[in-house]
Formats: C-alpha cells, sequence, structure tokens
C-alpha cells in the first residue's frame, strides 16, 4: 500500500537577501514524504522566486495532483510537470527505491559576494595548500554588482592572496559585453588561466559567447541550459562548463540526462543548488557524489538560513527543526 504526506514549510532568512533584486525574508516549500511498505522517501519542491518559471500556488496544486496519482499506483507524466514538482517527487521515489547514493563527502565551494575577508576566513579551513590540482582550492566569487574595477580588484587579491586558489566567476547576467571584455583583459593571463569559468556574464547569451570567442573566456551556462533551445548555442566548444540547478531543471532522469550530455560534449557537469533548505542541500549532494564525483557541487546557500530543516549538514551551527512540526496539509486517505 502506497501512502503520501505534504508539508509546506516557511523558514525565515538572512536579513538583506535580494533576488533578482527583489528583498526575500523567508523561504517557502513543501517536503513531500512518499511510503510504501516498511520503505519511505522524502523530497523537497521549492520554487526560487524570480528564477523558478512556475509559482509556488501552481507548484503546491501540481504536486498534490501528482502526489494522489503515485498512492494510486498510475505514472506520473514527469514532463508534464513544473521542473521543482518533478524533482522533489523523483528524488522522493529515488529515495524510496534506495536509489539515491547514501555516501557524500558534504563538499561545497564556498561563495563570496563582496567580502574578502569572509572567505578568506572560509578558505583558511578548505584550501588544499600546495596541491594546485586539488578541487578544495576553489571558490566562487560573485561580480557584476559593482565597477568592474571593484570586482578586478577583489579576484586578483584573492588571486594574489592564495597562490593555488581557483576562482569561478558568477556575473547573473549583469555585464555588458564590453564589461565583460573589460574585466578580461584587464587580468594577466596568469590570473586568467585561474579562473575556472564565468557563468552566464551578459544578458544576451550570444553576447558572452561572441566575447568567449574572440577572447578566449571560459563560459559557463546556468539559465540558458533552461531558457535557450538552440542545441548549437549551449554546446558550443566555447562553454566549459554545464551549472545543472535539479529544483530548475525537472526530475532525476533529466538532471542525469543533462549531465550525461555533458560529459559526452567533454564539459565540466557542476550540480548547483537553488536555496533548497539543509534537507534538500544534503540530498543534493548525494546526487553530486554520484553523478559528478571528481568536481565539486556549488551548494554553499545553508547560510542565508536561520534553521535547518529534518536533516543536518555537517558543520553547521543553525538550529535544527523538525519536518513533523510543519503544517501538514495533505495525506492520502486509504
Amino acid at each position: 500500500m502506497r501512502q503520501a504526506r505534504i508539508y509546506q514549510y516557511t523558514l525565515p532568512v538572512t536579513a538583506g537577501l535580494f533576488l533578482r533584486d527583489q528583498r526575500l525574508t523567508q523561504r517557502e516549500g513543501l517536503v513531500v514524504e512518499l511510503s510504501e511498505g516498511a520503505q519511505r522517501g522524502w523530497g523537497e519542491i521549492a520554487p526560487l522566486p524570480g528564477f523558478s518559471q512556475e509559482t509556488f500556488a501552481e507548484a503546491r496544486h501540481a504536486l498534490i495532483a501528482a502526489t494522489a496519482v503515485w498512492c494510486d499506483h498510475r505514472n506520473i507524466a514527469m514532463p508534464q510537470l513544473p521542473p521543482s514538482v518533478a524533482w522533489g517527487l523523483s528524488i522522493a521515489q529515488a529515495e524510496l527505491d534506495q536509489r539515491l547514493p547514501t555516501p557524500s563527502s558534504f563538499q561545497t565551494v564556498p561563495v563570496c559576494t563582496g567580502d574578502p575577508d569572509a572567505l578568506f576566513a572560509a578558505l583558511g579551513h578548505v584550501s588544499g595548500g600546495p596541491h594546485s590540482d586539488d578541487p578544495s582550492d576553489e571558490a566562487k566569487v560573485k561580480v557584476g554588482e559593482y565597477e568592474v574595477a571593484r570586482d578586478r580588484l577583489m579576484v586578483t587579491t584573492l588571486l594574489d592572496a592564495i597562490p593555488h586558489l581557483k576562482l569561478r566567476l558568477d556575473a547573473n547576467r549583469r555585464w555588458r559585453p564590453e564589461q565583460l571584455a573589460a574585466f578580461w583583459c584587464g587580468l594577466s593571463q596568469a590570473h586568467q588561466a585561474r579562473i575556472s569559468w564565468i557563468e552566464e556574464p551578459c544578458r544576451d547569451p550570444y553576447q558572452s559567447l561572441a566575447q568567449a570567442e574572440a577572447l578566449g573566456v571560459p563560459l559557463a551556462w546556468d539559465e540558458t541550459l533552461r531558457d535557450s533551445d538552440d542545441t548549437g548555442l549551449k554546446e558550443s566548444d566555447h562553454v566549459r562548463t554545464w551549472v545543472i540547478k535539479p529544483t530548475m531543471m525537472g526530475d532525476f532522469a533529466q538532471v542525469n540526462q543533462s549531465v550525461t550530455r555533458a560529459h559526452a560534449l567533454g564539459k565540466i557537469a557542476v550540480i548547483s543548488s537553488s536555496l533548497e533548505t539543509s534537507l534538500g542541500l544534503t540530498q543534493l549532494s548525494r546526487v553530486a557524489s554520484s553523478l559528478t564525483p571528481n568536481v565539486v557541487p556549488g551548494l554553499d546557500t545553508l547560510g542565508v538560513f536561520e534553521q535547518q530543516l529534518d536533516r543536518t549538514w555537517p558543520g553547521a551551527n543553525q538550529p535544527l527543526i523538525p519536518l513533523d512540526d510543519q503544517p501538514l496539509i495533505w495525506v492520502n486517505t486509504l
């Protein structure tokens, strides 16, 4: 017999968090619990405001309908579901079926959003010393929010201070093509060689690609993977990395296919978070350990939360709240 429960959570986030220039004061999401016999699995469904194609209300409606279908032993049409719903249900099913790998290194790349001192402190715990190929010698820096000169100064300061550090840069489509060129050309060749990639530098991905072709900028796609139907754009040889965000991509099978395709094209595939709770992050870490074992995922987002939900992230100090303390909004009545 199949049974299911759906919980709704609302967790406060740290002050000053902005998404697409909108202030976020709390994170709202859903957790589905699937049960069959002695097995159980959980999945988080959390559309990201300003980024996900579906609203929270749409996700909630679709999740209840799809979970009822599952409880009735009928097949769920995953491609027809909103991405966050497809991901949450599929990962819950994978956990229930014991297809979700248990081991995980719980590694993540620390993120700098403008305070180099905070990143120095974080890297003091993860830097791998003299081993320049150690994946732990990597950090992510948000750029594009300030002047190009300031971003370049911050990047060069970090690279000069930590000789074996490599940086993933994320511009969130904030740069104009000439700003991207000014930033890249202002770096020394030695510093350029230590930039792992620049993620979505320009609003128009074709402008990003043109600059990559002209200047040798190592590109990474995130939104472009989901927004564009142009296979040539997404699979260009000038694109080094695919940033895969399961909550905004779809079910486990779709994520697996995307990783496999990236590897077939000779690209780096990196699993990245969409501000999931500790429950969702621990599952993403397990997925990353299985699908991309040689690439440290981008999961350093738990710091925006004031609490952890149901499962703890190793080393995190936020208090843990049980899932059972959250409102139960749906349960099947078999």
